[in-house]
């Protein structure tokens, strides 16, 4: 039976993450992953000539996440291409327009900003159950200021109901970009591409000793009188589907499971959790809380943004569907994923997570979004390539509604098992996307190893 001191359930940005810096530390540790591809919800794959993954994904790390991973196991994630301007569509005048438009009053953003910055990371913490507009309207009246950052966070958190976000969750990274960048929100593409990062990740854990086992399924986590003994893959070599038998068995006394709320219970049996921390777990798991939306991309042989194509727009409604979202200009961002002279365009619609299931629901709406983005950017009629997809399971996260953020999110240890971690945007964290699990990681890890890791400085652990 192999033995290894963590295994990491999951090679998307949280499970790569730990399992770098576990290796980095000094940890034999062992990677799975049920796919064939790395990188989870952020993966990159050929389809057609054309390099697409489970919805539009960038870096919002201003740098003291996981770029400083990177840093730390030996490797660098490159910034490349950062968005600098937002193009807002106005679906009450049918018109584009800057989100700097909305805002010509700069002495209210800045008392904001300072209020913000003057804020500490206790004290937003006591924000979880409360809107975001709450606590703005301490500091300003400002129309422009609320639209600035409640855009922002329909772009990054993407939430169905634009008003309804928390407080908490969406001033954290505010505060984060204000002060590591001196701008409302960054976000880029990383240079190596999405592929290229997790290769270099997983070359950091094998340089250091670990291993990484792609197409691999976990069974279950093996527990015994509230402690962690080992893991049970899945069985090689299955036949029929509701074969029951496990398969090889991995010895270890810790394990991070990385699986989002909904996917947990499969593999951690449910009767070894307290009660309420597993009902804690199923309630987050309603599809009423997930973050889904319709996916699609389309290529064209023009350009079809009056922007500059570097930049991502967004909108809280299209003139035909009620479904805020964002688009971009891939081939922009990254020229090698897409043939040459061809403008590949990512564009989200979000949708309540109880739709997700509905497919009536999800082929009308995707119809109607699409008249949507053929009115806001006419030259999207003339595509010659489209790809719709569903981000529903595996979907973005849960939604950072209040009473859905922070302490009301289950521990990231598990109580009253030794050894069992839950490195996962939909557990307790903080964050945007790929940057929020790889900090989720990063809080894990620094508790079994029993030590702050100096790269990472102070302050914004969770």
């Amino acid at each position: 039976m192999a033995k290894y001191d963590v295994v990491v359930i999951g090679a998307g940005a949280a499970g790569l993450s730990a399992g770098a810096l576990l290796a980095k530390e000094g940890k034999t540790v062992l990677v799975v992953e049920r796919s064939p591809h790395l990188g989870g919800r952020a993966l990159a794959v050929d389809d057609e000539g054309f390099k697409v993954n489970l919805g539009g994904h960038l870096i919002e790390d201003s740098g003291s996440g996981i770029t400083k991973v990177f840093e730390h196991v030996g490797k660098e994630l490159v910034h490349g291409v950062t968005s600098r301007e937002m193009p807002v569509w106005d679906n009450n005048t049918r018109t584009w327009g800057s989100i700097r438009d909305r805002n010509p009053d700069k002495a209210e953003l800045k008392k904001v900003i300072n209020a913000l910055t003057n804020s500490t990371w206790d004290e937003l913490e006591e924000w979880d159950d409360r809107p975001m507009r709450e606590w703005m309207a301490q500091h300003t009246t400002s129309q422009g200021v609320y639209d600035l950052f409640e855009y922002l966070a329909v772009l990054e958190c993407l939430t169905d109901e634009w008003w309804d976000h928390s407080a908490s969750d969406n001033l954290w990274v505010r505060k984060m970009h204000y002060e590591e960048k001196r701008m409302a929100a960054y976000s880029c593409w990383p240079g190596q591409g999405w592929d290229g990062m997790w290769r270099d990740l997983v070359d950091a854990i094998v340089e250091h000793g670990g291993e990484v086992r792609t197409s691999c399924e976990v069974d279950r986590v093996v527990i015994e009188n509230h402690r962690v003994i080992g893991v049970a893959l899945g069985r090689d070599g299955r036949v029929v589907p509701n074969d029951w038998e496990a398969g090889e068995v991995v010895e270890t006394d810790c394990v991070i499971s990385t699986l989002p709320v909904w996917n947990v219970l499969r593999v951690v049996p449910e009767w070894e959790l307290p009660d309420w921390y597993a009902n804690q777990i199923k309630y987050l798991a309603q599809d009423q809380y997930r973050v889904s939306w319709l996916n699609v991309y389309m290529a064209t042989e023009e350009p079809v943004t009056m922007f500059d194509p570097k930049e991502l727009s967004t909108w809280l409604a299209t003139p035909h569907s009620p479904t805020p979202g964002y688009m971009y200009d891939q081939a922009a961002m990254d020229p090698s994923s897409t043939p040459a002279g061809i403008h590949l365009y990512c564009m989200g619609g979000v949708i309540p997570g109880a739709k997700g299931r509905d497919r009536r629901y999800l082929a009308d709406m995707f119809d109607r979004f699409e008249a949507g983005m053929f009115e806001m950017y006419p030259g999207l009629r003339q595509h010659v390539w489209r790809r719709r997809g569903l981000v529903f399971d595996p979907p973005f996260g849960v939604v950072q509604k209040p009473m859905l953020v922070g302490k009301f999110r289950p521990h990231w240890r598990a109580p009253n098992v030794d050894g069992l971690y839950f490195a996962s945007e939909t557990f307790r964290s903080r964050g945007v996307g790929t940057d929020r699990a790889a900090r989720a990681a990063v809080t894990c890890v620094e508790d079994i190893i029993g030590h702050r890791i100096p790269t990472f400085g102070d302050g914004w652990r969770y």
